[in-house]
C-alpha cells in the first residue's frame, strides 16, 4: 500500500495602485500595517511549503516526479524527529482601497496540513514493504484540506493615539474541503504481505467532493496598542469563520479491518474511502455515515511586539498559533530597515512546529508612482534542498490608480 500526495501552489503577482509623498510608509513593508491614504488596486499572492522533517527536495520532487530520489528520502529517514508535521498554503487576492479607512477585497486561499506520527507517515509516503511483520502505530492523525474564495469589506473600527482597532468581514465559499482525523490507527502487515489488519479508534473522515461544498461567513481583527512612541503590541485574530456544508458526509469508525489489498489516496481530492472497500466494508462504512451540516476551519491567533530602535529600523517580534496550536505554532524576529525614500528590506528568522526553522528576506523599491516588492523564503533551499525544510515565494507590485 503506497499513498501519493500532491500539493497545489498558486504562486501570484502583486499589483496595487497607490500614490505616495516622500513621508509615506512603505506599502508592503510597513511594520505598523496601518491604512494607507492612497485609492487604488492591489492584488497579491503567495506561497509556503514548510515541514518539521520533510525537506524541500521531497516538495518539489512531488510536484515533477511520481516518486522520491534515494537523496531525499535518506534525508527524511535520518532525521530523528518524533512526529512528522507539514504545511502547504498559496494565497492570491485583489483589494479596491476606497480611502484610508476602508476598502473592498476579494481572494482565494487553498492549504494543506498534516501532523502523524513518525513511522506511520513512513509507512503512507514510501509504502508498507519495509513494515511487514510490524504494527506501526500513531497515537493522533490530523489531515485537513481546504480551498476558500472570499469577498469582503475591511475597515477602520478605532483610531486613537493609542489604540487603533482594524477589522474584516464577508463571505466565503468552500471547497476541496477534506478531514481525517483520529485518536489513534494501528497498521499490521502480514510478514508474507498477503493482508494488512487495521484499526481504527475515533476516526473521523470528511471526503472532499467536485464543486461548491458550503458557504459561510468570515472576520478578521486587528488591536494595536502605542504604549508609547517606540513600543507597539498587536493582537490579531485572522479567518475567525464558519460554513454551512451541502450533502457532506462524515464517517465514523472506531472497528477494525483487514485488507487484502487496497489502495487508497488520502492526499487526492478526488478520492473516497469508499471506492477502495468491498461491499462487506462498504455495509460496515455506512452504517457510520453521518451527514455533516457546518465546518470550522483554522483560525491564526498572533501576538506582535514593535520595537522602534530609531527613524529608519525596527525590530518586530511575533507568536502565532493555527487553530490553538493544533496546525502550528510560529515564532519569529523580523528586522526591517529602510535606506532612503525609496528602499526598505525585511529579515526574518524563527521555528514553527509545522514549519522548521525559517529565514526569509524582502525587499521593497518604490520609483514615482510604482514600488515593487519581492520575498523569499529560506533562501538556502535552493542550494541545499536536501538539509532545508521550506520554501515560499511572493512578489508585488504597487501603482497609482
Amino acid at each position: 500500500m503506497k499513498i501519493a500526495y500532491n500539493f497545489l501552489f498558486i504562486l501570484g503577482l502583486f499589483s496595487s495602485i497607490g500614490v505616495y509623498s516622500q513621508n509615506d510608509s512603505f506599502l508592503f513593508l510597513d511594520e505598523d500595517n496601518h491604512r494607507h491614504n492612497k485609492k487604488g488596486f492591489k492584488v497579491y499572492g503567495e506561497a509556503l511549503a514548510g515541514s518539521n522533517s520533510l525537506n524541500t527536495q521531497m516538495f518539489t520532487e512531488v510536484l515533477v516526479k511520481p516518486s522520491f530520489t534515494e537523496k531525499s528520502k535518506s534525508a527524511f529517514l535520518d532525521g530523528g524527529q518524533a512526529k512528522t508535521n507539514l504545511y502547504a498554503s498559496a494565497a492570491w487576492g485583489i483589494e479596491y482601497q476606497k480611502d484610508s479607512a476602508s476598502s473592498f477585497f476579494m481572494r482565494n486561499r487553498r492549504f494543506q496540513v498534516y501532523s502523524s506520527e513518525k513511522d506511520f507517515s513512513e509507512l503512507l509516503f514510501f509504502g508498507n514493504g519495509p513494515f511487514r511483520g510490524q504494527n506501526v502505530t500513531t497515537s493522533s492523525l490530523n489531515y485537513l484540506q481546504a480551498n476558500v474564495t472570499e469577498g469582503g469589506y475591511r475597515y477602520n473600527l478605532l483610531n486613537r493615539e493609542k489604540l487603533n482597532i482594524n477589522s474584516s468581514v464577508g463571505l466565503s465559499i468552500l471547497s476541496g474541503y477534506r478531514q481525517v482525523g483520529s485518536q489513534a490507527i494501528s497498521l499490521y502487515t502480514a510478514r508474507d504481505g498477503s493482508y494488512i489488519d487495521a484499526s481504527f479508534n475515533n476516526t473521523s473522515i470528511v471526503g472532499a467532493s467536485s464543486g461548491i461544498q458550503g458557504l459561510g461567513l468570515f472576520s478578521d481583527i486587528q488591536v494595536d496598542y502605542h504604549t508609547n512612541k517606540l513600543n507597539t503590541v498587536s493582537f490579531l485574530a485572522n479567518n475567525i469563520n464558519g460554513y454551512h456544508l451541502f450533502e457532506s458526509n462524515e464517517i465514523n469508525i472506531d472497528t477494525s479491518f483487514r485488507f487484502n489489498g487496497v489502495f487508497f489516496d488520502v492526499f487526492n481530492s478526488e478520492a473516497s474511502v469508499t471506492n477502495y472497500l468491498d461491499s462487506a466494508y462498504n455495509e460496515t462504512i455506512n452504517r457510520n455515515r453521518e451527514d455533516k451540516s457546518y465546518v470550522f476551519l483554522p483560525t491564526q491567533i498572533k501576538l506582535k511586539w514593535l520595537f522602534r530602535l530609531n527613524p529608519k529600523s525596527s525590530i518586530v517580534s511575533s507568536f502565532e498559533a493555527l487553530s490553538l496550536g493544533k496546525y502550528g505554532v510560529t515564532a519569529q524576529v523580523a528586522y526591517y530597515r529602510r535606506f532612503g525614500s525609496s528602499l526598505k528590506t525585511k529579515t526574518v528568522f524563527g521555528y514553527g512546529n509545522f514549519i522548521g526553522l525559517t529565514w526569509s528576506e524582502a525587499i521593497e523599491y518604490r520609483r514615482e508612482k510604482y514600488s515593487f516588492f519581492l520575498e523569499i523564503n529560506n533562501l538556502q533551499a535552493a542550494a541545499i534542498p536536501s538539509k532545508t525544510r521550506n520554501y515560499g515565494l511572493s512578489v508585488g507590485l504597487f501603482k497609482q490608480l
